[in-house]
C-alpha cells in the first residue's frame, strides 16, 4: 500500500512518504498517527503550494507492504469493517493535524 502524507513535521514523514507501521484514520477522517517532530524546520522542506503545479516536491522511494494496517472509522467508500482497503492513501495537510485526502463519502 502507497501511502502518501504532506505533514512534513511528522515524524513517520520522509520526502512525503509515510513510514508509519501502522495508520489510524478518524471519524472525522483526521490522520491520528500523525506525530509533530520538532526537529524537524518547515524551512527545509520544498513550499508545496495547490497553485503551483509546475514543480513537483521530492518523493521518496517507499511503498508498505500488503501487510500495513490502516484503521478507518470514517465513512469511506474504502471503509471495510473498520480497515481501509484503498491501494494507498494521501494524507494532505491542515493547520493542525493531517486529514485523509483518498476519503470518498459513503
Amino acid at each position: 500500500m502507497d501511502i502518501r502524507c504532506n505533514k512534513t513535521d511528522c515524524k513517520h514523514n520522509s520526502k512525503y512518504a509515510c513510514k508509519a507501521k501502522e495508520i489510524h484514520v478518524a471519524k472525522n477522517t483526521d490522520c491520528r498517527t500523525y506525530d509533530k517532530d520538532f526537529e524537524k524546520s518547515r524551512g527545509s522542506f520544498q513550499d508545496v503550494s495547490r497553485d503551483m503545479f509546475e514543480i513537483a516536491p521530492e518523493i521518496g522511494e517507499f511503498s508498505h507492504d500488503d501487510k500495513l494496517c490502516v484503521d478507518c472509522y470514517a465513512r469511506c467508500l474504502f471503509n471495510k469493517m473498520g480497515k481501509c482497503n484503498a491501494n494507498g492513501i494521501t494524507v494532505l495537510e491542515n493547520e493542525k493535524k493531517g486529514f485523509c485526502g483518498t476519503f470518498i463519502e459513503e
